[in-house]
């Protein structure tokens, strides 16, 4: 029986995809491709174009970053019900995602509408967060550290909350209160324990940290911001001199 197989990608460097993701996506007859703009660029798709086979059929789809819901409604009961048509017509049929398909994903839309409808298999991918904190020695959460995750759509107030509530703070898809998100963590005067990083493991990244993340504006879409209050530059610094 033919399948829905969602591909989680990563965050940008192509020979991070997992083992089961490369043979995933070498068994696919049909690929969708998610694009936040009508230029038809799938940042997924990019990542993931080294193990496409050339007879694959690539379906890009606009997913558009927009907050009425009846409208985003209209666009995922078309796609679903596109890929719905595809699986029963006998296709295997792929779906790339960056990052986890788990995780504040396009894919989890497509998901509660086609979960009940036809077999569907998640292949799991290195959420940004993960591939941030490994490539710049900033723990995440260690001990009995907690630790939240939240997207910047999250209103200041209560992004402040998890502020001081937590130890170790997770912020994903940080452009558009980029602004005021510094400000929190220059209130609280948590600079030396962030770490700013754009377009993760992409020829474009950027890596902010201490003082920086003051004097650089960003406005990078795919941008992640690691806060532990129990984790400083200072030690991040001594991490990476032992690892030389």
């Amino acid at each position: 029986m033919s399948k829905l197989y969602a591909i989680g990608v990563g965050t940008g460097d192509n020979s991070s995809l997992t083992l089961k993701a490369v043979e995933t996506l070498q068994k696919i007859d049909i690929l969708y491709c998610p694009t936040s703009k009508n230029d038809n660029t799938s940042i997924a798709y990019t990542i993931a174009k080294k193990y496409i086979r050339d007879d694959v059929q690539i379906k890009n789809r606009h997913f558009p970053m927009i907050r009425d819901k009846q409208k985003l409604e209209v666009v995922f009961d078309e796609i679903a019900d596109e890929i719905k048509k595809d699986v029963q017509l006998g296709k295997e049929v792929g779906f790339v995602t960056i990052g986890d398909a788990m995780i504040y994903s396009t894919f989890i839309y497509i998901l509660r509408k086609l979960k009940d409808e036809i077999d569907i298999i998640t292949v799991s991918g290195i959420p940004s967060f993960v591939d941030v904190a490994s490539k710049t020695n900033f723990p995440i959460a260690f001990d009995d550290n907690a630790f939240v995750v939240v997207p910047a759509t999250t209103s200041i107030q209560k992004l402040e909350e998890y502020i001081i509530s937590f130890d170790s703070i997770v912020i994903m898809k940080a452009y558009k209160n980029y602004n005021d998100i510094i400000s929190l963590i220059k209130k609280y005067n948590l600079q030396e324990n962030t770490i700013v990083v754009s377009n993760a493991s992409l020829e474009n990244e950027i890596i902010l940290q201490g003082e920086e993340i003051f004097d650089k504006k960003n406005e990078e879409y795919l941008t992640t911001i690691l806060i532990n209050k129990n984790f400083t530059q200072a030690e991040e610094n001594t991490v990476k001199s032992q690892n030389i």
